[in-house]
Order: structure tokens, then sequence, then C-alpha cells
């Protein structure tokens, strides 16, 4: 069981990744499922990310791709420690860097002015991005029991089967979905609605297509077409592209009869992903098999 973020007695798995080229990315897979550092937080232990941290237990050196320390990060970027009796993120910069808190339908910027950020979901990402976008320096944040025997997990562990649900880091446990906006859209209104009725094609391409966002990435220009279809192992040429272009209009038009509203077009596109993202927890083993398929 996956542990309720603000009780007590609680430890903190940090995995980290350093992703890098993602102003031309379109398998998003590698830098959701690669872990290049991992830390173990205990119970009054505090953890610093930054440029040179100092004054904390354990520490995160942000680097370039090229190994060298990133000089576009704050000395001391961020903290992560008890407080309010739970895990939380506070922002240390003397800059206007924003730290990003994401998970599946949640998304919330942490300034320097704001107080520490409890972690709402037993799972999330905290994301610093480049100047350049190019690059984002990625830690995803597992709140566990504190039990002396747990073994920490990875990205590659599964203790159950599970939909993607609050499980933005890695799909191991499952929780209740909770519905969330999508940053710069309006919540959809699918509650007490009936499921809708997808093929398993369907559900695999919905994967596919919403895969960033059913996994909590931090949101940024996407292409799409390019990206699902590779996540799909289908060619990008134009005959793949059309076929997807007719699935895609079918499920935004079955989408927009449910919810009462036009979800055709490119432009509702932030609309059509977080009512898919509302239905997240029909595409746990479609997300799993793309995800298996990544790691191959």
């Amino acid at each position: 069981m996956s542990a309720t973020p603000g009780l007590p007695g609680t430890q903190l798995v940090l995995l980290y990744r350093r992703a890098g080229g993602l102003n031309t990315e379109i398998d998003p897979r590698e830098n959701a499922l690669r872990v290049d550092s991992r830390w173990l937080l205990h119970p009054g232990m505090v953890f610093g990310f930054g440029r040179a941290p100092a004054g904390v237990d354990l520490a995160a050196t942000l680097l370039t791709p090229e190994g060298s320390i990133e000089p576009s990060m704050p000395r001391l970027a961020g903290r992560i420690s008890q407080a309010g009796g739970g895990w939380a993120v506070t922002n240390c910069s003397t800059t206007a860097t924003k730290l990003l808190l994401t998970a599946p339908g949640m998304y919330r910027e942490i300034t320097r002015f704001s107080p520490p950020e409890l972690l709402p979901r037993s799972r999330q990402w905290l994301t610093l991005s480049s100047p350049d976008g190019d690059v984002e320096h990625r830690f995803q944040l597992i709140v566990q029991w504190a039990a002396p025997s747990r073994t920490p997990i990875s990205p590659g562990m599964r203790s159950e089967p599970s939909g993607p649900g609050d499980d933005a880091a890695s799909p191991v446990t499952a929780v209740a979905p909770a519905v969330g906006v999508i940053a710069g859209t309006t919540a959809t209104t699918t509650a007490g609605a009936p499921d809708p009725d997808w093929s398993a094609g369907d559900v695999r391409t919905l994967a596919a297509y919403c895969y960033p966002e059913l996994r909590g990435l931090p949101p940024r220009p996407r292409d799409r077409t390019h990206q699902t279809l590779r996540l799909l192992d289908r060619p990008s040429d134009r005959t793949n592209e059309k076929w997807l272009e007719r699935q895609l209009g079918r499920l935004r038009r079955d989408a927009g009869q449910r919810i009462g509203a036009d979800l055709c077009g490119e432009h509702h596109t932030p609309v059509f992903v977080n009512y898919v993202v509302e239905h997240r927890m029909l595409l746990g083993s479609a997300l799993h098999s793309l995800e298996d398929r990544g790691r191959n």
C-alpha cells in the first residue's frame, strides 16, 4: 500500500533524471523511465538541490549534459524536508526560478515567495527547467512507510498491477484517481458519467497520445503525432498520420458528446487530454505495455 503523504513515519525515495534533448524529443519514455541517481530520505533529514547546495544532509548537484556544473541554476534551488506532518518542498532561490510539482491531473508552481509545499500525492515529479527548455532536472518523489525492511522503489519494480492513478513516478500501487486540471485548461465534468466505451486499440492509441500527461510529466509543447506513432511502433509517414488523425477525430467526437463540448481540432487538445487523464485508470494495462516495450 502507498503511504499517505501527510502522515508521520514516512520516508521519501528520490529518483533523479537529467532529461535532455527535449526540444526535439518524440519518445518521452527514455527520460521518464531511466534514472541517473537515487536517494532515500529518512524522517528528520533534509535534501537540497542546485548548483552548489550546502547545509543539507543529502545533496544533488545539477549538471549540464556535458558534466559541468549548471551555471543557470541557483546555488541552492530548493530543499525537501518534513514540515506540517509531511514532506514538503521549499523554493530557496533568490531569483525567479520556478519549481514545478506535477502528477497526473495536477500542476503546481512553487516560487521563492511560496510557503513550503506539502507533497499532495504518494508519487509526483519535481522539475526545474534550463533557460532554453531543452533540459529538465526531474526528481520523482515517492512517499513510503519508513519500515527498515522495506526495499526502496525503483521504476522497474511493481508490487501489484494498477492503473496510472496517483502513481505518476512508477505504476506500482493502485490508488483512487483524483480529478485535476492540466495547466491552461478548465476541468471537464465527467463525474458520475459512465466510463467511455474504448476498445483495446483505442486504449493503446490514447495511452500513446497522452503518455506524458498519464505519467504526470510537466507540460511543454509536444509533437503529438510523431510521439504517438513512435510509441505505437508505426512509421511516421502520411499513411499512418492520416490513420491517427481518423482515430483521434472519432475519439474526440465521442468525448465531446459525453461532456457536451466540442473537442475536435488541435485547439481543443488540452481539454481532450484532460478528459483522457481523468479516465486514466482505464489505461493502466496499455501504459504498462508501452513502457515494457520502451525498456527493451
